[in-house]
Order: structure tokens, then sequence, then C-alpha cells
């Protein structure tokens, strides 16, 4: 049995029908209402078994709603779920080695080839996902402590009159790169909040409100609900319209800009190509009429 259980509360039932009205993923309105995984008549609902087979059916649904979708939100959840339970094995199995390996790293590398290789992952049973995930952190465990020893090196008795390089600090120019990229994502993160905040203006005051107590203040729905007045469902599919509203503008708004810009980089090339034959064709009558033998005159035609 996995000592980390992942218990259907109220908040994660709330986040999953949020993601399936995010992705229409099926499975997961069904793990949340307490229905069986597959839907299928005369399986067991989820609510009737026991808690590991229940915290092993959530992490399995919630890992083929990722590989169905690809959403990035339902893989925060997957990585919310997962990483505790990752940690303690990779930490259980660093403890019996000598390494220099930081768990963190080792999670990292992790769930990168879980967001890479969804495709491989098959949802046969309940603990599909529990097995297939910690196959992963064993194999990447293992590719990581081999490449730490392909670098190693003999020791001599100089060594401690050397200064030790420690081989995980970052270079000064990857701290440049990394600084300019960080510059560059918040800036773009910048354009894409006042893009969100455009059209966020542009919703009822109902939608609004909604959004705001929500995604802003971190309120539950069930509260939200009371504080508006309205029914939990109708507040889900309040918040759903918003989002889709938001969505839809912000894609039609991000289109007619790059459109714009390609009509200006065209304009730009047109310019460039037929401009710069203008000027060289100048530069050729000039060239010619400096050269050319000045007109004889009518007076000494006559003479």
């Amino acid at each position: 049995m996995d000592a980390f259980i992942t218990v259907l509360n109220d908040e994660l039932r709330d986040r999953l029908h949020e993601l399936w009205e995010r992705t229409g993923n099926a499975p997961l309105l069904r793990i949340a209402s307490g229905e069986s995984f597959s839907g299928e008549a005369g399986a067991p609902s989820i609510d009737a078994l026991s808690a590991q087979e229940r915290s092993d059916w959530i992490g399995t649904a919630v890992m083929n709603a990722f590989k169905d979708t690809g959403d990035s939100q339902v893989f925060a959840l997957l990585h919310h779920l997962s990483e505790p339970s990752f940690r303690a094995t990779i930490l259980g199995k660093l403890r019996r080695t000598v390494t220099r390996l930081d768990v963190q790293d080792v999670l990292q590398e992790v769930f990168l080839n879980i967001y890479r290789y969804p495709h491989r992952f098959v949802a046969e049973r309940a603990d599909s996902y529990r097995n297939w995930g910690h196959t992963i952190v064993r194999n990447t465990l293992l590719k990581m402590l081999k490449g730490e020893a392909r670098r190693g090196r003999p020791a001599s008795l100089d060594d401690d009159l050397v200064p030790q390089v420690d081989e995980r600090a970052v270079s000064p120019l990857r701290s440049a790169v990394d600084s300019e990229s960080a510059i560059t994502v918040d800036r773009a993160f910048l354009i894409y909040l006042n893009l969100y905040l455009v059209h966020f203006a542009q919703l009822a005051e109902k939608e609004q409100r909604a959004l705001t107590m929500v995604e802003v203040l971190g309120i539950t729905y069930k509260d939200t609900a009371a504080e508006l007045g309205i029914r939990l469902e109708n507040l889900k599919m309040v918040i759903f319209r918003a989002r889709r509203k938001i969505l839809r503008g912000m894609t039609r708004t991000l289109a007619e800009i790059e459109a714009r810009n390609a009509r200006r980089a065209a304009a730009i090339r047109e310019f460039k190509l037929h401009g710069g034959a203008v000027r060289d064709a100048v530069a050729r009558d000039a060239r010619a009429d400096r050269l050319a033998p000045p007109p004889r005159s009518s007076l000494s035609t006559s003479a």
C-alpha cells in the first residue's frame, strides 16, 4: 500500500469538476461525482472502494486526462497529487547511495519525462498510474546516478590543494542567458495579463465578480454561490462561460496582432526589394549622366 493516500474531499471534487468543464474529459466528471472510472454498468462506484483503490483511481484518471487532452491545468493537478509520494521514494533511495544528486533535480526530471511521454501510459486498472509513475522514478534515478558516475574522476593526493569546482553551480554565461530569458518571459506575461484585463472588462458584472472571488480571492465555489445568490451548478456555468469568453477574445486579438505584424513585415520586405531596385536605377542614371560627353553646340556645328 502507498503511504500517501489522495483523499477525495470537497475541494478535490470541485477541482475535478473545473477540469472537466475545461477539458470535457468524462472520467474526471465521473470520479468527481463518485461514479466508476469507466462508467460501465455494474462497476463499483469510487465511493464504495477502499481508500487505496480510490486514491489509485484518482491518480489514474488525472493521468489519463492529461494523456487525452495535454492540458496544463490537468498536469498541474497531477504534479500536486504525485509529488509527495515521488519525493519520499527518491529520498529513500538517495539515502542508500553516496551521491551529490539533489532530490529536486530528480523530481524535475521525473515530471519532465511524464510530460514528454504521456502516450506511453495505459489506464488498465486502478494502480496503473502508481506503478507507471514509480517506474519512471526508478529509471530516472538510475540514469542520473550512472551519468554522475561517468563524470567522476580518480582522486589524487593533491586534491586537497586544488579548489574543488561545484559542478552544480550555474556558470556566468548560463546566468546571463537565464536573466535575459526571465526578462522576455516577464514582458510576455505582462502582455498576456493586460490582454486578459481588456477582455475581463468586457464581461458582465456577475461574471466579473464570480471570477474575482474564485480565481483571485480563492473563495470556494460553494461560498461564492451563496454570496452571489445563485445555485452552485449555475455558478460553475457562469465561470465556465466567462473563461471561454476571455479565451476566445484573447485568441482573436492575438490573431489580429499576428496578422498585422505579418502585413507589416511583408510591406518592409517589399520596400526593401523594390525600393532598392529604384535606388539602383537612379544611381545608374546619375553615373551615366556624369560619363556621357557634353552635347556639341549649334555654333560649332555651323562653323
